[in-house]
C-alpha cells in the first residue's frame, strides 16, 4: 500500500525540530477515503480535548505498514532510536470554530512522559480540497512559564473563563498571534504525509471552517498517527 519509492524532503520547523514531508506516499491513495465511505457509520465523535471531530481506529497491521515507513524515511531525521508504540485512525475534522475546546484555540505540542522517549506525529492528506488546510508549526513568543500557563487553562478552564483570562476567542489557529510566530506552513496536498516531533508547536491550517464536512469523501479527511519512540543512547 505504501509506495516504496517516494518523494521525501526535510523542513526545519525551528528550535531544533524538523518535520518530514512524503509526497505520493501511498499506491492507489483513493482506496482509503473509499474505505471511510464504506465504515462510515463507525467513526466515533472524539473527545473534544483530544480532536475537532471523528475518528476510526485503524487496525494494527496497518499502523505497523505506516511504522515502516516511519523508520526507512523519517526516523533518523527526526532523532528517535526504535518505535516502542504505535497508533493510527482515519480523522475527520467537523468542529466549527464556536465549538471547539480551548485546546484547539492555539498551537499544541505532544510531549512524552519519560524523559529517554519522545513522540512522533504523522498525519496522511487524504482530501484534494487545498483550501480545508494543511499543517502549521510555530514558536512561542512569551516565556516558557507563560505558555505552560495557557496549555495548564486550556485544560482546566470553561471556554468563557478561558477566553476572558487570555484575551483569545474559538477558532482555529492561524498565522502568527501575540503569543506564537508562525515558523512553517506545509500546504495541504493529496496523498501527502507529514511526520514531525510532537514537541514541537503545531496546528492544523483550517482555511475556511465552512468547507468542514462530514463526508469522507468531501470533508477533510486524514489519516492521523502517534508513535511513542526512545531517544538515541548518543547522538548520531
Amino acid at each position: 500500500m505504501f509506495n516504496p519509492r517516494p518523494q521525501v524532503q526535510v523542513l526545519a520547523t525551528g528550535d531544533g525540530h524538523a518535520c518530514v514531508v512524503i509526497d505520493d506516499a501511498l499506491v492507489g491513495p483513493e482506496r482509503l477515503p473509499a474505505f471511510a465511505h464504506a465504515y462510515r457509520e463507525d467513526f466515533q465523535q472524539a473527545p473534544a480535548n483530544q480532536f475537532p471531530g471523528q475518528q476510526l481506529r485503524m487496525p494494527e497491521e496497518f499502523t505497523q505498514l505506516l511504522g515502516e515507513v516511519f523508520r526507512e524515511h523519517a526516523r533518523h531525521a527526526l532523532g528517535v532510536r526504535r518505535v516502542l508504540f504505535g497508533a493510527s485512525r482515519l480523522s475527520l475534522v467537523t468542529s466549527p470554530p464556536q465549538s471547539l475546546a480551548p485546546v484547539h484555540w492555539h498551537p499544541r505540542r505532544v510531549r512524552a512522559f519519560e524523559p529517554e522517549q519522545r513522540i512522533v506525529l504523522a498525519e496522511l492528506f487524504l482530501f484534494h480540497d487545498e483550501q480545508l488546510g494543511g499543517m502549521q508549526f510555530f514558536l512561542p513568543r512569551v516565556s516558557p512559564q507563560h505558555i505552560e500557563q495557557l496549555e495548564h487553562d486550556a485544560e482546566a478552564l470553561a471556554p468563557d473563563e478561558f477566553s476572558r483570562r487570555h484575551g483569545v476567542t474559538a477558532g482555529y489557529p492561524r498565522g502568527s498571534d501575540a503569543c506564537f510566530a508562525e515558523a512553517l506552513a506545509v500546504p495541504a496536498r493529496w496523498n501527502r504525509l507529514v511526520f514531525h516531533d510532537g514537541a514541537s508547536f503545531h496546528a492544523r491550517a483550517i482555511g475556511d471552517p465552512a468547507r468542514l464536512v462530514a463526508d469522507p469523501r468531501a470533508g477533510r479527511l486524514s489519516l492521523t498517527a502517534t508513535f511513542t519512540c526512545s531517544r538515541p543512547r548518543v547522538a548520531w
